[in-house]
């Protein structure tokens, strides 16, 4: 092959990755890319309690070394720093290529920059995994892989749902956190003062604490460096169970000492601060999550032609992770030829043929897409509605939701997906 030829063929291969990337891992949009918002109930400011003492909860125990195997196999270097492995390269590295076309380093024209900005603008890192052991608590770190839910609402990309079970995700937790020392007793202090100190310190300029009542603090200006700092930072809420109660005093006092790449500032808290704070962060009443089932709408009367549908779905979301050698430069994206702990599955939405040629079941035999489950409802379709499930904190032993990593779909592409299935998929 030509010089020229390779050049060509690997800018190619990059341009598939970003799209699968950019796309695949946008869970935090709405389904028109909007970032998504967290409603926020206001109940009343608790009374001040006096020195209150948390007991951490007992770990799950795994096993460290095929932790390490599986962060290996599941390719986690290819979002997170800190992993223990070499960042992977650019070519399959999940925000580099990101991180060049926003800054106009990328190896392609002015033009193609131009195309490819908007649909990285708000995807361009992920947090890091340094000193997880110094933060985190494993059992905390287990169940977010079994089920990812939306830590970071001001991060459009977050973890997608990997193809893991509990005993695995035991084992990741236990590498992550294998230098941990034995939890420990911890004694905070005000939580009435604690949250006047967050009002005064401007906590929720980065932070979200959904369940509270709302802070006065006014978000950072878009695209500034604070701006940035804000999307990596946890919403407050899962503090309590996933953050380390014995250290979460010396992180308030001085992050950088435990985590060095850390985004948050040293706020020169004294000791007696840090424990109102951290008091007000573990005990505050927390006002229950907010979840409603996905609206599902009826078959449509008219016909739905496959180029509609393509249009507004396959092409637009489906395409970017199932696709063709052709399309992604020489791989066909993790949904199609595999990765990420995924086999190879064969499903590319490239063309009408394609899309009819189904899947490789775990037998290695071709399946229908849209073959009936026990329910009735076509492999296709309870995909897409299964990711709403995901969204809701309760996902399907038995479908992976899709888009993976996405935002479900909205109710009116789920509804042309299904009309065009029940039709007969018309072309």
């Amino acid at each position: 092959m030509h010089a020229a030829r390779r050049s060509q063929v690997r800018v190619r291969q990059l341009i598939g990755w970003l799209l699968a990337f950019g796309f695949w891992f946008c869970i935090g949009c709405s389904s028109d890319g909007a970032p998504r918002t967290h409603a926020e109930a206001v109940p009343a400011l608790p009374a001040a309690r006096e020195a209150t003492h948390v007991e951490v909860a007992p770990r799950v125990p795994g096993d460290s070394e095929r932790g390490r195997n599986l962060v290996q196999r599941f390719e986690c270097n290819r979002c997170h720093e800190g992993t223990g492995f070499a960042a992977a390269p650019r070519d399959k590295h999940c925000f580099s290529c990101h991180e060049e076309i926003a800054t106009g380093r990328f190896p392609v024209s002015a033009a193609a920059l131009a195309r490819f900005r908007p649909h990285v603008a708000s995807a361009r890192e992920a947090p890091s995994l340094t000193a997880i052991d110094a933060r985190l608590e494993p059992d905390w770190i287990r169940g977010f892989l079994l089920a990812p839910h939306d830590l970071r609402p001001r991060l459009v990309p977050t973890m997608p749902r990997l193809d893991l079970d509990a005993t695995q995700a035991a084992d990741i937790a236990a590498y992550l956190t294998r230098g941990a020392p034995a939890p420990e007793t911890t004694t905070v202090g005000n939580p009435a003062r604690g949250r006047q100190l967050m009002e005064d310190k401007g906590c929720a300029g980065c932070h979200a604490f959904s369940g509270v009542a709302s802070f006065a603090t006014a978000l950072p200006e878009p695209n500034t460096e604070q701006w940035s700092a804000a999307a990596l930072a946890p919403d407050l809420r899962f503090t309590r169970e996933r953050f380390r109660a014995d250290r979460i005093v010396a992180w308030l006092r001085d992050p950088a000492r435990i985590k060095p790449d850390t985004r948050m500032p040293n706020f020169g808290l004294a000791e007696d601060e840090a424990r109102n704070i951290a008091a007000y962060v573990l005990s505050a009443p927390l006002e229950p999550e907010r979840r409603s089932a996905a609206l599902r709408l009826p078959v449509l009367a008219r016909r739905v032609s496959f180029e509609e549908v393509n249009a507004a779905v396959f092409s637009r979301t489906c395409h970017h992770c199932h696709t063709d050698a052709d399309s992604a430069g020489g791989d066909g994206g993790p949904g199609n030829t595999g990765g990420f702990g995924f086999a190879p599955r064969g499903v590319s939405f490239s063309s009408y043929g394609s899309i009819a040629a189904g899947y490789i079941d775990v037998r290695g035999q071709r399946r229908s897409l849209f073959e009936p489950l026990a329910d009735g409802t076509p492999r296709l379709v309870a995909a897409v509605l299964a990711r709403h499930d995901e969204e809701n904190g309760a996902p399907r032993a038995d479908v992976r939701g899709m888009p993976l990593g996405l935002p479900a779909l909205a109710p009116e592409q789920i509804q042309l997906v299904e009309s065009w299935v029940a039709q007969g998929r018309p072309q």
